[in-house]
């Protein structure tokens, strides 16, 4: 789609391909000119619409399946609805209240019990495949690290982030613990290590100020093992998915070769990430088209993806489906969802 073929679709044309849009997204059928003489509004007959048509095939922002059959919209016909044509949508009081109770009813466990649910509950509200990204606390400095004896040979590394947030490891040692070597080392490592980040914890043993600053504190090892341990976990993506069974039952993908080519897509890690990722830090909902994802297996569908935010930390909410998707709404749904998961973690 070029700005000069978005500059020249007239109102007229706007409110067909709009109305051929409403019509194929809710039937899955190519949409004929007399159906859309009757549900635009534009008071037309058909024989007119059908000129309105064939200008917009003739744009690229229609096509045919079959020479006297209906229309139905293009990649590029629904870039041009999303960015110009597509008004905002309302989800509901019920669907809201829906997604309120569910999400602040309940006493999360964790962080991730909370993404989860917020997952399942937008797959479900959606009849899509629902995606959330886990946040990611890499960015995070530490405030205050303590160290806790588990048994003798055991030692609870505990990081107090400057979000708040307490991130804990459990480490093996080779000696027993004792009680002046812990308060010396947490007392050592938190002269150095306070306001730096777990990446930047972990540079420090090789740092030979901070060897001679240590002065050969055994239990200093456990802390930069625990800082890379979480460190090494943190820089990996997680994320939840579900809702595969609402793919298949998306007319567009019977096609078994066209499932599977989905299916094994969606088995790799990175992929999610690559569709997700550059969503994180949006504020705004982000909605990719078909032949616009950088996946080649997932250019049959479209993804529609928001960021939650909690502080200086960010995490997706969004869904995975066909083309042939109520944008509107869709949007609506996922910024919802990410709006109530964002608030609770504000709260807690």
């Amino acid at each position: 789609m070029t700005r000069g073929t978005a500059a020249t679709i007239t109102p007229r044309e706007s409110v067909v391909l709009s109305t051929v849009i409403r019509g194929y997204v809710d039937s899955a059928k190519a949409v004929g000119s007399r159906w859309v003489a009757r549900h635009s509004g534009l008071g037309l007959s058909p024989a007119s619409i059908r000129n309105c048509m064939v200008a917009l095939e003739e744009k690229g922002l229609l096509t045919h399946l079959h020479t006297s059959g209906g229309r139905l919209p293009t990649n590029p016909g629904y870039r041009l609805f999303v960015d110009q044509f597509m008004k905002e949508a309302k989800l509901g009081r019920r669907t809201e209240r829906t997604i309120d109770e569910t999400l602040t009813s309940q006493r999360f466990g964790s962080l991730e019990t909370l993404l989860d649910q917020a997952c399942v509950l937008l797959g479900q509200c959606s009849d899509q495949l629902s995606v959330v990204l886990s946040p990611r606390y890499d960015r995070s400095r530490v405030d205050r690290i303590e160290l806790n004896q588990v048994d003798h040979r055991r030692l609870l590394v505990v990081f107090r982030m400057s979000s708040g947030l307490e991130r804990t490891v459990v480490v093996a040692l080779d000696s027993e613990v004792g009680s002046d070597d812990l308060h010396q080392t947490v007392r050592a490592m938190n002269t150095r290590a306070t306001g730096k980040t777990l990446a930047q914890i972990v540079a420090l043993i090789d740092d030979e100020e901070m060897r001679v600053h240590l002065r050969g504190l055994k239990l200093s090892r456990a802390v930069f093992q625990g800082a890379a341990e979480l460190h090494n976990g943190e820089a990996n993506d997680h994320f939840h998915l579900w809702g595969a069974s609402n793919i298949l039952s998306q007319p567009e993908f019977e096609d078994p070769r066209t499932l599977k080519s989905i299916f094994r897509a969606l088995e790799e890690k990175e992929v999610i990430c690559d569709l997700f990722e550059p969503t994180r830090h949006r504020r705004n909902v982000c909605i990719t088209i078909g032949e616009e994802n950088p996946v080649e297996q997932l250019r049959f569908c479209s993804v529609v993806a928001v960021s939650y935010r909690f502080g200086e930390f960010g995490g997706s909410v969004g869904v995975i489906g066909p083309t042939r998707m109520p944008y509107a709404y869709m949007a609506a749904l996922v910024g919802y969802v990410a709006g109530a998961v964002g608030n609770i973690l504000v709260r807690n």
